[in-house]
């Protein structure tokens, strides 16, 4: 089966890290005919009886409207990533039929307010990692109940599925054919379609503002693995995605590409863009105070916390970089940025063109070195 057999949807994910990483998305997918997945996580995107998120406050009915309203053809696919249980902080001390119940009503929330895609993401526990077995129950349970959901809406959804945590290394092919065929088997059972795509351990993983993946390390000797990941899953009827994909360099990407992943997801890399470009405009206008409280106030949030390594050298000012576009949605951020764009001219909307700008060139990066985007007519 090749990839024309599977009728990709589009080729790549970007995390909708702040309204300017979602208005480049549109740009670019308007400007080159082609089809880009937005997929925003439950913690970026989410309604707010189940916690909210934080990413300019949207639920996910809010981030539907906003693409749909300037992207009237449709080129941009709205997908959930990571959804599952545990997947939002504010699940967290829930037990099982709690976590269930609530990221299935974040999928009914998901269907109602007309996303494309959903990943549905079953590696998590309430105190770590949940076991494989345990990982397909729920994974089943929840495809069926999201599916028929859908139905019912008289809705078209696809699927993602997955319930690994990301890791350095690839998956042993063995022990990942006899998963995919457990859930395949179990899928056909109970009369569901295969998943548009599955997620496999690639060798891609961030930590800190880089890749430490093995593929980066040594592409050649992943290379043979990622290609059997890639066969066994179009042997079951879907494309192998490949998540964390940022900071690779243009050579990893192509060595994916021509070892069959079909699809990749970017996401923290764009804003960590967007929050170096902004410290940029805040020296060049001169506006010290403003950079320094920025910095506060992301370090301050202690969402850097999970990106770095055990033993990293970064300084504080790397860890606020990190978590810079978490701090975008807060009121104190708004006013910081303000003053910013009255120091280049409060009225000519040059300081978001800038941020606009620097995001669509990495995100380009990526459309020019993963194989050719899907285009459209």
């Amino acid at each position: 089966m090749n990839l024309v057999d599977l009728n990709l949807p589009s080729r790549l994910g970007v995390g909708p890290m702040s309204a300017n990483c979602v208005d480049a998305v549109i740009e670019i997918a308007k400007r080159d005919r082609q089809r880009i997945m937005l997929i925003p996580s439950r913690r970026q995107v989410e309604t707010n009886v189940l916690g909210g998120g934080y990413v300019e406050g949207w639920t996910a009915a809010d981030l539907v409207d906003y693409v749909r309203e300037r992207d009237q053809d449709r080129l941009v696919l709205v997908c959930r990533d990571h959804g599952g249980p545990w997947q939002h902080p504010q699940e967290k001390g829930f037990g099982e039929d709690a976590a269930m119940d609530s990221c299935l009503a974040s999928f009914r929330e998901d269907v109602a307010s007309g996303f494309d895609l959903l990943h549905i993401d079953t590696c998590m526990e309430a105190d770590g990692l949940a076991n494989t077995a345990d990982a397909v129950d729920r994974l089943i349970e929840l495809y069926a109940q999201t599916y028929a959901h859908a139905r019912g809406l008289d809705r078209e959804i696809m699927f993602e599925i997955g319930f690994e945590d990301q890791s350095v290394d690839t998956n042993d092919p063995r022990e990942f054919r006899a998963q995919i065929a457990e859930v395949s088997r179990r899928l056909h059972a109970a009369g569901l379609p295969r998943p548009t795509f599955i997620v496999a351990q690639t060798a891609t993983k961030v930590k800190e503002t880089e890749n430490c993946g093995a593929l980066v390390v040594a592409p050649a000797a992943v290379g043979h693995t990622i290609r059997e990941l890639a066969q066994i899953c179009h042997e079951f009827g879907s494309a192998l995605k490949s998540h964390n994909g940022d900071y690779l360099p243009g050579s990893a990407l192509r060595e994916l590409a021509i070892n069959g992943v079909s699809a990749l997801n970017v996401a923290p890399e764009f804003g960590v863009v967007e929050t170096r470009t902004l410290l940029a405009l805040m020296a060049e206008a001169g506006l010290s105070q403003q950079r320094e409280d920025f910095l506060t106030l992301a370090y301050e949030s202690g969402l850097w916390r999970k990106w770095m390594k055990t033993d990293t050298t970064a300084t504080d000012a790397d860890r606020a970089v990190i978590a810079g576009h978490y701090v975008f949605g807060t009121e104190e951020f708004g006013e910081i940025k303000k003053r910013v764009e009255y120091a280049f001219g409060p009225d000519s909307g040059y300081v978001d063109d800038q941020l606009r700008r620097a995001i669509a060139e990495s995100i380009q990066h990526y459309l020019c070195h993963f194989q050719a985007p899907v285009p459209v007519g």
